[in-house]
């Protein structure tokens, strides 16, 4: 409720310039600050987006479920900007349950790209295009997707690696692991010149395919905030080649990230088209088929195999994505069997 309202509230603020991007967290302990369990964290950002969607579109929403009060005849004020809802970006690491949310609304999807290697970035970026497709909302080289990344610049290369090794060897997540060398080699850290850092950017489209969004991690791993500045001072002498270098062999038909203008326009020939199909067949526009929706009852949306992480306790479940095929279709990798393991290797913690 709280996002519903100061979200539309910004929006009006910023004339529609603002878009949110959400993350679920897998940090344990942040988890019961707000009385919450982290082995019901996917649960929890299923339903809590299923609300947040139904309360910037529905004037009055009368709501029930599993994680809080039920909500009968509420409106959540201000209403959207031109009654249009910011953009939304469901972000992960590791998790298909987020991009099958994301694609099942036809929002955008963000992926961390940081911690693990191009592979996996690919795969999930792929499960979410296929999805987009699959739920009806255009060509899967269409969906929205963005990236995330990490750098550490200076003029001269080997410059930067020295001055950053210390700062990468005893850093929080990542320290005292791999060393600097192999974690550049295994995921898409870049340490080096300006020129190694958009060299290295422009190849993620080589697995991720033409995206919209290119987010980095500049303040991290300790580094001083006269050092953050110094690293965006010299980001911002290679944008414009990075923006150049994105544009080449982009596709006519991949869209843009939406802005709010876009989608006001997009809405509005929606509703045209509504009006035309009303009037020729007598019915409106269609929902995508299959779809994230179970009974407040349920502990899990109707077709939806409930399967356990290796080396999580029986406790901790998620609920993988159903692939809802229609007949002829295969079937998706998540329910092939109730009992198979993921084809990644997701790690054994929840």
């Amino acid at each position: 409720m709280l996002i519903a309202e100061n979200y539309a509230k910004l929006q009006h603020l910023t004339d529609g310039r603002v878009d949110l991007m959400m993350g679920r967290g897998n940090t344990g302990p942040v988890y019961p600050w707000f009385g919450k369990d982290i082995r019901q964290g996917i649960n929890l950002a299923i339903e809590n987006y299923a609300l947040l969607h139904r309360l910037w579109r529905e004037d009055v929403v009368d709501w029930e479920g599993r994680f809080r009060t039920p909500l009968r005849g509420f409106t959540s004020t201000p209403r959207p900007l031109d009654g249009v809802p910011p953009f939304v970006w469901h972000g992960s690491i590791r998790s298909p349950e987020i991009a099958e949310q994301a694609a099942y609304y036809g929002d955008g999807f963000f992926h961390n790209h940081i911690f693990w290697p191009a592979s996996h970035t690919a795969q999930m970026v792929r499960l979410y295009r296929q999805r987009f497709e699959h739920y009806g909302h255009g060509p899967a080289d269409t969906a929205i997707v963005g990236l995330g990344g990490q750098f550490f610049m200076r003029r001269n290369s080997q410059d930067a690696v020295e001055e950053f090794r210390p700062y990468f060897d005893n850093a929080p997540v990542y320290g005292h692991g791999p060393s600097l060398e192999d974690f550049s080699t295994s995921t898409p850290l870049t340490v080096g010149s300006p020129q190694q850092v958009l060299e290295r950017t422009l190849s993620f489209r080589d697995y991720a395919g033409h995206y919209q969004r290119q987010l980095f991690l500049v303040d991290h791993a300790g580094l001083p905030l006269k050092t953050v500045l110094e690293q965006l001072d010299l980001l911002g002498e290679i944008l414009p080649e990075m923006r150049k270098g994105f544009a080449e062999g982009r596709p006519a038909h991949v869209p843009d990230a939406p802005t709010h203008a876009s989608l006001v326009a997009a809405g509005r020939r929606r509703q045209g088209l509504h009006g035309v199909r009303r009037g020729r067949r007598g019915h409106g526009h269609q929902r995508p088929r299959g779809g994230l929706r179970w009974s407040a009852s349920s502990s899990s949306p109707p077709g939806w195999a409930s399967r356990r992480r290796p080396g999580c306790s029986p406790t901790c479940s998620v609920t993988p994505p159903s692939a809802r095929s229609r007949p002829g279709e295969p079937r998706s990798p998540w329910t092939s069997s109730s009992c198979a393991r993921w084809p990644t290797p997701w790690p054994t913690t929840c």
